[in-house]
């Protein structure tokens, strides 16, 4: 068993925030990786990565950069947020229209308010379905599952289930990663196998507990932490950690992100100021810790 694998081990926990979030976590890394100290040192090899909708493509650079070896840098990825895209396809949409649709799905039971939420998902034209996944699959730095351990999340469009994928699960990365940022009333749901997926931010903004047990864990979310309809509070998931005795590092969105490229999400032309923003925070919280 090696090092990385061994108990005692730091997860890296990636939330959803749209395309400009791939591009934001991207730089706080960056950042972090270049201030030194603790901060980046734990980047070179993680126990598990846990990514959800954005950061599940984030989760798949780092798992495959951490394959590796320790020393892998982020400059790359961080100079692809400021290069133009041919691949990604832009949605004039409003966020907080969509906050509130999603938010009509209200109800005590988890399940039923995020089948609400898939009845919203089940309605977008699946005609881009195959041009959505060569956009979402053109993000990502490999196709197959890296060795470092990943966990790529997705919710059922039909039962409002959680469904976590990662190797073993027999499902295509690109497939896993497309059904994890479905987001719901923009882009059509994944199918795989027999059933819809749509993004796994309807469950939980990152999924946090999912690296219960581990002694230390990361956590980057670009939206604020807050639940939704079906949508489990962050906060619950860090008590639920601390609990557990794991150290925590939470990192979320400034006011400069959210007041810019974090207000329009899905909009491409947001990435490399997202970037710039989350290298700014990465770099000075890693100097702040070194």
């Amino acid at each position: 068993m090696s090092a990385a694998q061994q108990p005692g081990r730091t997860a890296l926990v990636l939330g959803g925030g749209g395309v400009t979030g791939i591009a934001w976590e991207i730089g706080v890394l960056a950042g972090l990786r270049a201030a030194g100290g603790p901060s980046a040192a734990a980047l070179d090899a993680p126990a598990l990565v846990v990514g959800t909708s954005a950061g599940s493509v984030v989760g798949t650079l780092v798992a495959a950069a951490a394959d590796t070896g320790p020393g892998w840098d982020l400059a790359d990825a961080l100079a692809a947020q400021h290069a133009p895209s041919t691949t990604e396809m832009p949605r004039d949409v409003d966020l907080d229209a969509l906050v509130e649709r999603m938010a009509a799905a209200s109800s005590d039971d988890p399940l039923e308010a995020r089948r609400g939420v898939g009845e919203l998902a089940l309605g977008v034209d699946r005609s881009v379905s195959d041009e959505r996944r060569a956009a979402v699959a053109a993000r990502l730095p490999v196709h197959d599952w890296p060795a470092t351990p990943l966990r790529v999340t997705a919710v059922d469009a039909h039962s409002g289930e959680l469904v976590v994928f990662d190797a073993a699960a027999g499902v295509a990365l690109d497939d896993a990663v497309a059904a994890s940022c479905a987001v719901p009333g923009v882009w059509p749901v994944v199918p795989i196998g027999d059933r819809l997926f749509m993004d796994g931010g309807i469950a939980s903004l990152c999924h946090a507990t999912l690296a219960a047990g581990h002694d230390r864990v990361v956590v980057l979310v670009p939206f604020p932490a807050a639940g939704g309809a079906g949508t489990r509070p962050l906060d619950d998931e860090l008590a639920h950690l601390r609990e557990t005795g794991a150290e925590l590092v939470v990192i979320g969105p400034d006011p400069d992100y959210l007041a810019g490229p974090g207000r329009a999400a899905l909009d491409p032309a947001g990435r490399p100021a997202a970037a710039d923003l989350g290298y700014r925070l990465g770099r000075s919280i890693g100097e702040d810790r070194t």
